[in-house]
């Protein structure tokens, strides 16, 4: 991360927006905080400048939803990284977001260093999930009515299924990417679907789907 480390704050209360910006200065010197006060607005910003390096995009906002916003976001400039900062705290707020194509999901109670780092995690090309579905992460996978586990899997595609390996295994994505021969972006665009198609928030619930299908 480099001086020119440019960051959108897309949230319709002004003191939230100062108290984000001061805080992200502690991210890299000059830092730049770019704001918006609605999801709209937002939108414009990140098609003029697309040098932003990451969208700080709250959930509860008028006219336009953070949930819509993100699937606009990522259709308009899809090469900036979304990442929800809401005041909620609902495992499903935060699997909506991930599904919709958020790659991180942070809330406002969390300490200002907690957020620093979960900001600089999704800067790496990580997916970021809050601590508070940690205890998701040990709750069985959905079953059927017969009992049966959901065949999930199935729906992947074949590179899909090689991401997955490979996530199994511990790799990265900038790993996971220079194994496959492709781009951090698709990897992270594969991994976003993956959880979407598995109904998982984390990479261990994504291993667990996939040992349960027999990938490993």
């Amino acid at each position: 991360m480099g001086a020119s480390m440019k960051i959108l704050i897309v949230d319709d209360h002004p003191v939230v927006r100062a108290g984000l910006a001061a805080l992200l200065q502690q991210l890299e010197p000059g830092t730049i905080a770019v704001q918006a006060s609605s999801a709209k607005e937002g939108i414009g910003v990140a098609s003029e400048q697309p040098d932003i390096d990451l969208i700080l995009l709250d959930l509860m906002m008028p006219e336009l939803t953070g949930m819509e916003a993100i699937s606009l976001f990522n259709r308009s400039a899809p090469q900036i990284p979304v990442m929800v900062l809401s005041s909620s705290e609902s495992p499903e707020d935060v699997r909506q977001a991930l599904a919709a194509g958020a790659l991180g999901y942070a809330a406002k109670s969390a300490a200002p260093q907690t957020l620093l780092a979960a900001v600089r995690f999704v800067l790496a090309g990580e997916i970021y999930v809050p601590p508070f579905m940690a205890r998701a992460a040990t709750e069985p996978p959905p079953q059927t009515p017969d009992g049966d586990q959901p065949s999930a899997v199935a729906q992947l595609t074949e590179r899909q299924i090689a991401v997955l390996e490979l996530l199994c295994r511990g790799r990265s994505n900038k790993e996971i990417a220079r194994d496959l021969d492709i781009s951090d972006k698709t990897v992270k665009a594969h991994v976003t679907t993956i959880f979407r198609v598995l109904n998982v928030v984390n990479r261990t619930q994504a291993a667990r789907a996939a040992a349960t299908a027999g990938i490993s």
